[in-house]
């Protein structure tokens, strides 16, 4: 159905659109070896992979940085206006994707200072269209979140740390850094810093080389530093690897021919070792097949996806039974990502998504996420549900919850608590509530 469609066809389309357009604008300002390369260095990059795979607001944010990108080396080297608008227009979807393209704006601070003959561009009224283009883009948000007492402004700096006393610390860097050194690939991870402490030493005089800098390096480097008061996910510098991999691709590309024989046997290795994680990140249950053993359940990084037929069917079970009693029973989760997944996989559920919603999160005071402004369950006053609550001992249901109905019981037996197998390991653990007369 539609649902399906987009959650599993966008994200390998937005992944082909993006190798067609690296491998047309490095063939033409550097070479076609150069563009195959790094299409084939993104492919063997679990990090990338993953974009490539699930359909996550990461590669639309991707692919608008980049096709920015593209436009404005364009713009800038034939002074052209109508490719300035381009660029402003795909930034402007870059930010109604994430607030992460903000920082485009920033590499291009970073280019205009290290690149002194694009300063002429500071004069030239594209540079000043695009940005006006950018803001016309930014103003359903803007308007969005002053209706709504900038709510998501209050989300991202929250996410961000900005409402908690500052304590430096290392802590978090280290987690950023490993994170990054595995998700980029190890091999690539460390030629893509080489070759930006190389570009650095030597300031090349190549403008395509300073402006492949501009455009990533910066943002990898500001998340970096920004560990120093906060956590950073390891999918927030997302936008800036394919820049930071074509610098990296286009110095060891030159390496090559000057002679470096060894650049071979590591690119190699990067292909080996990043194939077999991204074969390995599509099934882990070949390591079973591999060494006879399943990967543990708390290593396996598909646990997030998988099993959510069976927890369906389970919650599903609980809600048939409750509907015995002869009132319509609908479905509560305690986090959006299980009130998503149930919303797809319950039969009923999915099939009255628009036109009878059966699955909502849990009510709040206050907007924990984006179903807060969807419909809730309070019209279906004197009807009955099933909430489902992700824990892995029982635990009593929220106070809010308790309040909301007349009585609010475990679902029999073991205290509503549900183990859901996979290949015969535990792969999730929730406990079930029957909570009957909403008031």
């Amino acid at each position: 159905g539609p649902w399906w469609f987009t959650r599993s066809f966008f994200s390998p389309l937005i992944a082909a659109v993006l190798s067609l357009l690296l491998l047309r604008f490095l063939a033409r300002e550097a070479n076609p070896r150069v563009g195959f390369w790094v299409v084939m260095t993104a492919a063997a990059t679990p990090l990338l992979t993953v974009g490539s795979n699930l359909m996550t607001i990461d590669p639309l944010s991707v692919l608008f940085w980049s096709g920015a990108m593209i436009s404005g080396w364009y713009a800038v080297q034939r002074d052209s206006t109508r490719l300035w608008l381009w660029t402003g227009l795909w930034m402007g979807f870059g930010f109604l994707s994430k607030y992460t393209a903000l920082l485009q704006w920033i590499c291009w601070a970073v280019f205009f200072i290290l690149w002194k003959p694009s300063r002429v561009q500071l004069r030239r009224k594209g540079l000043y269209l695009a940005l006006a283009i950018n803001l016309v883009c930014a103003l359903p948000v803007l308007v969005w979140n002053y209706q709504h007492g900038w709510i998501t402004v209050i989300h991202v700096a929250s996410d961000g740390g900005w409402g908690q006393a500052w304590r430096p610390t290392l802590r978090y860097a280290f987690d950023f850094i490993g994170s990054e050194f595995g998700l980029l690939n190890p091999v690539f991870f460390a030629a893509a810093v080489w070759a930006a402490i190389a570009f650095w030493r030597r300031h090349p005089a190549n403008p395509l080389l300073v402006y492949l800098f501009s455009m990533g390096w910066p943002l990898f480097l500001f998340y970096g530093l920004y560990t120093l008061r906060s956590r950073v996910l390891p999918n927030w510098i997302a936008p800036s690897v394919l820049p930071m991999f074509c610098l990296m691709v286009i110095y060891w590309e030159s390496r090559w021919r000057a002679g470096q024989a060894r650049v071979r046997t590591w690119l190699a290795v990067g292909l080996t070792i990043g194939m077999a994680a991204v074969v390995l990140l599509h099934d882990t249950d070949l390591v079973e097949k591999i060494i006879g053993r399943p990967l543990p359940v708390k290593l396996d990084p598909l646990r997030r996806v998988r099993a959510w037929a069976e927890t369906a069917r389970v919650v599903d079970e609980a809600r048939t039974r409750l509907l015995g009693e002869g009132k319509p029973v609908f479905i509560i989760g305690d986090h959006y990502g299980i009130t998503g997944e149930l919303a797809f996989y319950v039969p009923a559920a999915k099939a009255g998504i628009v036109t009878n919603q059966w699955v909502f999160y849990q009510s709040s005071a206050r907007p924990d996420n984006q179903f807060f402004f969807w419909p809730g369950y309070q019209r279906r006053k004197g009807q009955n549900a099933i909430f489902v609550q992700q824990t892995d001992q029982p635990q009593p249901p929220p106070a809010r919850l308790q309040n909301e109905f007349a009585s609010v019981t475990p679902c029999p037996p073991d205290d509503g608590m549900r183990s859901v197998l996979y290949h015969g390991r535990v792969f999730r653990r929730f406990q079930l509530f029957e909570c009957r007369d909403l008031r």
